[in-house]
């Protein structure tokens, strides 16, 4: 009987890659399968700051003690001989587009999960695909040829189970892992809960509040206690725990009308002060509410999520509005009311903003007592000048504080330089 094999296809250390793999000096020495071939490469935030954030680093420098979302300076101490580049993120969204059109058209049923992975899925056993491995292999190997830079691939009976076996197939030597459909209960039984992709903070809460460590034990809790604890996803954990995923491939995912939007940046040190973290706030909301406009949405809920200092802990909080926005008059209140009630006065490292629940702009309900007209006339001077002009042609007065990061990040694509 015919099936449908899932697959991930994630790049190793991605960043770091494509900048090793660009250099001639260490193209030569490199081969697919030895990772000690790289350099003891890194790629920071802002090379000229110790105290950057370390964004990818390559294995080589992994051996060091070296960590992704690590200060720079710290980094340097484990091993002052580190290659420091600073990330170029229009060459690293190329390279992105390249490999992705070439998984599709070795899988055509393939779908972009990020910049560095894909989802593919093919039929088996069939004439096209007669062995996976094979399959996977060669999809590998045409990313080495042609980019040089390393992948590892998971496969499985749908894509939950792909990500999980992409985990093991990263520590595999050829790097390929595929979990067959009746080999899956076995294999996830011992798993600890921890490693179940996707579930973030809610394993804690498995593992404290229900007290199981392992993904079968997970299992076996009835779903009405799941659902009374994790609402809707007390049923996906379920489900990913009995080794079922009901999701299939998206081709057009990453064309999808947007359901949110969102914003997020990484500070260059750690921001005690009230004020200072409320200035960069208003900056992303800014940005998000721009994206709001130019997509003719607004939205009803607004979220902030801050990271504490290493990029560690931290909260993301949301709040439902009882009319739909897109105005950063209406949400910036919201905002700092979640900041004031959740922040615990730790060092904030990185802020993001999020607005969601969306629908179009036509059918946003009108207030008796603003003039909209106006408003929205203001706007849309603002948004002209920006695009004509760049967007420090005309900024608030709070970006020229010593928090603002406006005008730092406006040289930038994805909160780094291109």
């Amino acid at each position: 009987m015919t099936q449908l094999i899932y697959g991930l296809c994630d790049m190793q250390s991605f960043y770091a890659s494509c900048e090793v793999a660009a250099r001639k000096e260490y193209a030569a020495q490199r081969t697919e399968f030895d990772d000690s071939t790289d350099p003891p490469l890194v790629v920071a935030g802002d090379p000229s700051r110790r105290n950057g954030i370390i964004l990818a680093a390559t294995p080589t420098a992994k051996k060091y003690g070296v960590s992704n979302a690590m200060r720079l300076g710290e980094a340097l101490e484990l091993y002052p001989d580190l290659i420091v580049v600073r990330p170029h993120m229009e060459f690293y969204i190329q390279v992105s587009i390249r490999i992705q059109q070439l998984m599709k058209q070795e899988f055509p049923l393939q779908e972009q999960f990020s910049v560095d992975e894909g989802f593919f899925a093919f039929p088996w056993p069939s004439n096209l695909f007669p062995d996976p491995i094979e399959a996977a292999r060669r999809i590998q190997e045409k990313i080495w040829d042609q980019f040089r830079i390393r992948s590892r691939i998971g496969m499985g009976p749908n894509k939950w189970i792909a990500k999980m076996s992409n985990a093991k197939a990263k520590k595999s030597s050829g790097g390929i892992v595929w979990w067959q459909e009746e080999e899956v209960p076995a294999i996830l039984r011992d798993m600890p809960v921890e490693t179940m992709w996707g579930l973030k903070r809610r394993a804690d809460t498995l593992k404290y509040e229900f007290g199981v460590q392992t993904i079968g034990e997970v299992a076996k809790i009835p779903i009405g206690h799941l659902r009374a604890r994790f609402g809707v996803w007390g049923e996906i954990i379920h489900r990913w725990a009995n080794g079922i995923d009901l999701s299939g491939i998206n081709p057009s995912a990453y064309s999808s009308p947007h359901k949110s939007f969102s914003h997020r940046t990484t500070l260059p040190r750690d921001y005690y002060e009230r004020t200072d973290v409320a200035v960069v706030i208003l900056e992303l909301l800014d940005e998000v509410c721009y994206r709001l406009r130019r997509a003719r949405q607004v939205g009803r809920r607004v979220g902030l999520g801050v990271t504490y200092e290493k990029l560690t802990g931290g909260f993301w909080r949301a709040k439902t509005l009882s009319k739909f926005t897109d105005t950063p008059e209406e949400l910036y209140p919201e905002l700092l009311a979640l900041l004031d009630r959740y922040w615990d006065g730790s060092g904030v490292r990185a802020i993001s903003i999020g607005v969601d629940m969306l629908q179009v702009e036509s059918s946003m309900q009108l207030s008796l007592f603003k003039d909209l007209p106006k408003r929205n006339q203001f706007y849309e001077v603002v948004d002209r000048i920006h695009e004509k002009y760049g967007e420090t042609s005309l900024i608030r007065a709070v970006s020229l504080k010593k928090s603002g990061q406006l005008r730092d990040r406006s040289g930038k694509i994805g909160g780094h330089f291109a």
